[in-house]
């Protein structure tokens, strides 16, 4: 695991606490900025980063396999205007799918609204949660980066960093070391609308007319990726017209 006195180096990050083995570090996220709301105290901006989880959990609360030293498990604590709030998930996985790129030459693309894929296999995942307080938004953004592959039945289509980085790779604590810092100075700057959405849409994995397959609860919609609007929704044309989805599942054809 990492030396949580890497902390001296950050600008927008003030704590990172390091733990061997949780249930989930969105969990333990959740309880702080609980305690913070209702005491009201300011949100520390931090990451807590776990070397295993044994119940995490991923969107639609799908368990998400974490064993030791096969991945990056952290969550970040962050306050941002409200008005940030809708970008944050574009933004984050953006940012994680040029993190990889940047740092080890892989061809990371985005699955609407934000798994990052390597040829159509997931290789990292985020799960956020909001707490609105005035004209502010405290977050939980959990990240999910896998860096060594796992053999589970959790993870059928996935890949990891160590297979297919194009420059060196130093392990898992080189890479923890290497995203807390890149990550550091991603939150130093504010969101800006426009360079998050064409980042994002640099990076998709989708092209228009692509055969798109979307669940929304208890619905589901066929029909062919249009991309996204100003709002980061998944505009789609159907056989009743266009759609622009918010949330939902989202399957490539």
């Amino acid at each position: 695991m990492i030396d949580t006195r890497i902390v001296r180096d950050l600008k927008a990050i003030e704590s990172v606490a390091v733990i061997p083995r949780v249930a989930s570090t969105n969990l333990i996220a959740r309880r702080i900025v609980t305690e913070c709301i209702e005491n009201e105290l300011s949100l520390p901006q931090a990451v807590i980063i776990a070397g295993e989880q044994f119940a995490g959990r991923g969107r639609n609360d799908r368990r998400w396999s974490s064993p030791p030293g096969k991945g990056i498990y952290a969550t970040a604590l962050v306050t941002r205007p409200v008005s940030e709030l809708p970008l944050v998930p574009m933004a984050m996985a953006a940012f994680i799918a040029s993190w990889l790129r940047g740092e080890y030459g892989i061809d990371a693309r985005i699955k609407w609204p934000n798994d990052v894929l390597v040829d159509r296999r997931k290789i990292a995942g985020i799960l956020m949660e909001a707490r609105i307080q005035d004209d502010r938004v405290f977050l939980l953004i959990g990240m999910g980066v896998n860096v060594e592959p796992v053999q589970d039945d959790t993870r059928p289509n996935a890949v990891a960093i160590s297979e297919v980085a194009r420059r060196d790779f130093d392990g898992i604590e080189g890479a923890t070391r290497a995203f807390v810092h890149s990550l550091d100075d991603y939150l130093s700057r504010p969101f800006e609308r426009a360079a998050i959405l064409a980042d994002w849409r640099e990076r998709s994995v989708h092209e228009p007319g692509d055969a798109i397959h979307c669940v929304l609860g208890e619905r589901t919609i066929d029909g062919t990726w249009i991309g996204i609007d100003d709002y980061g929704r998944a505009k789609l044309r159907t056989a009743e017209g266009e759609i622009a989805v918010s949330a939902g599942d989202l399957f490539l054809a």
